[in-house]
């Protein structure tokens, strides 16, 4: 299955973003999760990552951005029992929620609660 992503091809104006098509969805680690991503945060924050003026994203491009993202696991790694499938998940990620899908350390997220609209939640 066909995915879709937004990089940063290198810092700059909004030219710089870059639509690309992934043949196949990432497969999670053993303490990953896969996530389908509903709703991604866009805000000043994101615009001073894909400039490189923000201190905190030491990522150079190409680099997936997006500073924060609400969503659905779709997949659980070998390891993972604090989340599963069908699980509402949410982190700040600083870069990482312009795409359909992620893999990210469960760690990292936080549970969201069933009902919670996706556009709300990154508002």
């Amino acid at each position: 299955m066909s995915y879709q992503k937004i990089i940063v091809t290198e810092f700059g104006g909004p030219e710089v973003l870059q639509l690309v098509e992934e043949d196949s969805l990432p497969e999670p680690a053993a303490n990953e999760i896969r996530v389908k991503v509903l709703a991604a945060g866009t805000g000043f924050t994101d615009t001073i990552v894909r400039e490189g003026q923000y201190v905190d994203n030491k990522e150079k491009p190409p680099f997936i951005p997006g500073y924060d993202w609400f969503g659905i696991v779709d997949k659980a790694g070998s390891n993972v029992s604090r989340h599963k499938v069908g699980d509402y998940v949410a982190d700040l990620s600083v870069i990482g929620g312009y795409t359909q899908y992620l893999t990210v350390d469960a760690d990292q997220v936080i549970p969201a609660p069933e009902g919670l609209d996706p556009a709300e939640a990154v508002a």
